[in-house]
């Protein structure tokens, strides 16, 4: 692989990174151990293969449960060799690649059984996929998640102690486990590991690939908060393909297509004046309710249970700061069936009794942005 080739992958790797908007942006660091799974490697104490491995990364969330990463690592190997099987050699100084004597054989100490230790030096270049399994799955971020990494990238070992230059294509794939300990910064436990060539040890075996394996404790730094790390963490954008307003009539859904930022409001008959009666509070980017607001719902119930003429109106809100007006418009209308749909399954309310309606961010019924991720409860007194 010549120079050019090597500089056009890293600069494809950036294009992607930088493709789209500038929030969800992080960089990471770690340190940690590694060993290579070679042909005889088994034949070294396990404890002289484990060896020191560092990562640096930057990397970009491009929607709220994928992301793209350009990683660079490596640093130390050990693997053992024998007398069989081909080597690296120097081009330059015998005018071969590959022969029967290993150059290592000369720098290094020869095992009574003929086996030797070779000595790696490396670094490994690679262009990651990621996915966020929280986001993915339960369309939430919490504190913990676990994000598994796909990629191709590119190795290479350099000249030392006997082991000639080499240049080599790899797989790689990891899985890491994130804690975030402040509103901007994670500490993650990576378990990673990368498929290389049989030539990447200096020797020709006439194995497809050998493997590495790593794992490495490191921190992560997110560049997507809304402000500084003391303050509330931003939340990532929804995106959603198409745009509804939606509005429960008793039992039938009615939707229509919305072509602006602008919602109407479904008028409301009413013989006595309306008023607020309940709010239920959601997290940043999330349909489901927060925790600890059973007393809400019950409040609730029991109102339409001494006014059986009684309905409800749940208006759903997203707050401004975060997201596109058509994603929260989205967003409020899950967050509002989410809440109908607790009071019909749970409660057992009537559907009839329950009127629903996103609003998304077009509206703000409070001055404190993150009070608007909400849905108001309004009663309407027959």
């Amino acid at each position: 692989m010549n120079k050019k080739t090597i500089i056009s992958m890293v600069l494809g790797c950036m294009s992607l990174l930088t493709a789209s908007a500038q929030n969800g942006w992080f960089v990471e660091a770690g340190g940690g151990v590694q060993t290579i799974f070679s042909s005889d490697a088994g034949k070294l104490h396990f404890g002289k293969r484990l060896t020191p491995s560092y990562h640096v990364g930057v990397g970009k969330w491009i929607t709220p449960a994928y992301a793209l990463r350009l990683q660079i690592g490596g640093y130390a190997l050990n693997g053992m060799s024998t007398s069989e099987g081909l080597y690296l050699r120097d081009p330059q100084t015998d005018g071969s690649i590959y022969g029967p004597h290993d150059p290592v054989i000369d720098n290094v100490t020869v095992r009574p059984d003929g086996t030797y230790r070779h000595y790696l030096r490396y670094v490994n270049a690679h262009a990651d996929f990621m996915v966020s399994l929280s986001r993915l799955l339960f369309r939430s971020e919490g504190r913990f998640d676990v994000l598994p990494a796909v990629g191709l990238g590119y190795a290479r070992t350099f000249a030392y102690r006997g082991t000639a230059d080499a240049n080599s294509l790899t797989a790689n794939f990891s899985i890491a486990a994130k804690y975030s300990v402040l509103k901007c910064m994670d500490v993650n436990l990576e378990i990673a590991s990368a498929l290389m060539p049989d030539h990447f040890d200096g020797r020709i075996t006439g194995r497809k690939y050998e493997p590495t394996l790593g794992a490495t404790l490191g921190l992560t730094y997110r560049f997507n908060a809304s402000k500084p790390c003391a303050k509330k963490q931003r939340c990532h954008k929804l995106r959603r393909e198409a745009v509804v307003d939606t509005v429960y009539v008793k039992e039938r859904i009615v939707e229509r297509p919305v072509f602006k930022d602008r919602i109407v409001e479904k008028p409301v008959a009413k013989k006595q004046e309306a008023f607020r009666l309940a709010s239920v509070s959601f997290a940043c980017a999330s349909a489901k309710p927060e925790k600890k607001q059973d007393i809400v719902f019950e409040n609730i119930v029991e109102y339409l249970k001494q006014n059986p003429s009684a309905r409800i109106r749940l208006d759903g809100y997203a707050d401004k700061a975060t997201g596109k007006a058509r994603t929260n418009l989205m967003l409020s209308i899950r967050r509002t069936d989410s809440v109908r749909n607790i009071l019909i399954e749970r409660y057992g309310i009537a559907p009839s009794r329950i009127e629903a309606q996103g609003i998304g961010s077009n509206a703000q019924p409070y001055e404190d942005n993150d009070l608007n991720r909400v849905v108001i409860v309004t009663a309407l007194p027959e």
